[in-house]
């Protein structure tokens, strides 16, 4: 059996946890179901960053060791998060995320991932540690046991397609660039009007890709990142699409205010976009958006409210205008 390419994503000042939860994993090493690499491997001499970049490309499950100091290193939660979870929305690879100490990791990129040890409880804040690393060994050599994530080489494809592709990556990485701002943004900054003015330009320039984005909806729609979700709420501003009402929806009940704003935007916006005969379908989606946000308190007043209720009534009155007229004409006796 191949064994598994571990990577381990860490701050240097959590080094001490990482030896610790090595020693945990020995046996797994010693059976050869694993082989681990972290930074401190880097021979003198090398270029680090292309030997960091061609593990993280090569791994098949990479540990992010998550605390304060992990999030707030720009090289982990920048270019190692970001390229891990690019790998995994492709399915090449397997991530988790290892909760050492309390910290807002649920504001992160990764945050829809299940993180260990169950129940999100930090292993410096149990009453035994040890049983904190037990308990995520025993995690790992579950995932270990199957075979690890195949690395395929990549088919050669016609010309035009890869240029296509080609052009479809470089708005990738602008839509990638933009989500990580909103991101940073939403997380640093206190709750102002500032932080909403700047949130809403970078929404703006997302909206600005839209036409070149289109092909990215459904990937962006299904990121584990809360910025290429928005990116996806941009799409549907634009090109209205009865396939992706359910996920606008969606966002209405489970996202921050700012991107549920903005999906409720969009399914006004499919109100004078849609089909006529995607009609009764978008007026179910307006009907379980108010139940999401009347489920999660939010009052008459604000502007989500009022967005949804100015789309319902234009979809009421277009739904009216459409419907046939019945003859005036007396009936036949």
């Amino acid at each position: 059996m191949v064994p598994w390419k571990v990577f381990y994503s860490y701050s240097h000042r959590d080094s001490d946890s990482r030896e610790r939860l090595a020693m945990y994993l020995a046996p797994l090493r010693h059976q050869k179901k694993i082989v681990e690499w972290y930074d401190r491997q880097i021979q003198p001499g090398t270029d680090w960053d292309k030997e960091i970049s061609e593990q993280l490309n090569s791994a098949h499950l990479i540990l992010f060791l998550v605390t304060e100091d992990f999030l707030a290193s720009d090289y982990c939660f920048g270019v190692e998060v970001e390229r891990a979870l690019t790998r995994l929305k492709a399915g090449e690879v397997r991530v988790v995320p290892i909760l050492l100490r309390p910290c807002l990791w649920q504001e992160s990129r990764f945050s829809e991932l299940q993180i260990i040890p169950r129940d999100a409880k930090a292993i410096s804040s149990l009453t035994s540690p040890q049983e904190g690393f037990d308990s995520v060994a025993n995690e790992i050599r579950a995932l270990v046991s199957a075979s690890p994530p195949s690395l395929s080489e990549e088919p050669r494809r016609p010309a035009e397609q890869r240029a296509f592709e080609s052009s479809l990556d470089l708005v990738r990485g602008q839509i990638q660039s933009y989500a990580r701002f909103y991101e940073r943004t939403r997380q640093r900054m206190p709750g102002s009007r500032e932080r909403t003015e700047r949130m809403e330009k970078v929404f703006a320039n997302m909206r600005a890709l839209a036409t070149a984005a289109y092909p990215l909806l459904g990937e962006l729609a299904d990121s584990p990142s809360p910025g290429e979700r928005l990116a996806a709420v941009a799409i549907p501003q634009v090109f209205a699409s009865e396939r992706f009402l359910g996920f606008l929806v969606g966002l209405v009940s489970s996202e921050k205010p700012f991107v549920a704003y903005h999906a409720i935007v969009a399914l006004g916006f499919a109100v004078g976009s849609l089909d006529p005969r995607a009609h009764r379908q978008l007026a179910e989606a307006l009907r379980e958006a108010r139940v999401a946000l009347e489920s999660a308190g939010v009052g008459v007043g604000t502007d989500r409210q009022g967005v949804l209720r100015d789309a319902e009534k234009e979809l009421q009155a277009t739904m009216e205008s459409l419907a046939p007229k019945e003859s005036l004409a007396p009936k036949p006796q």
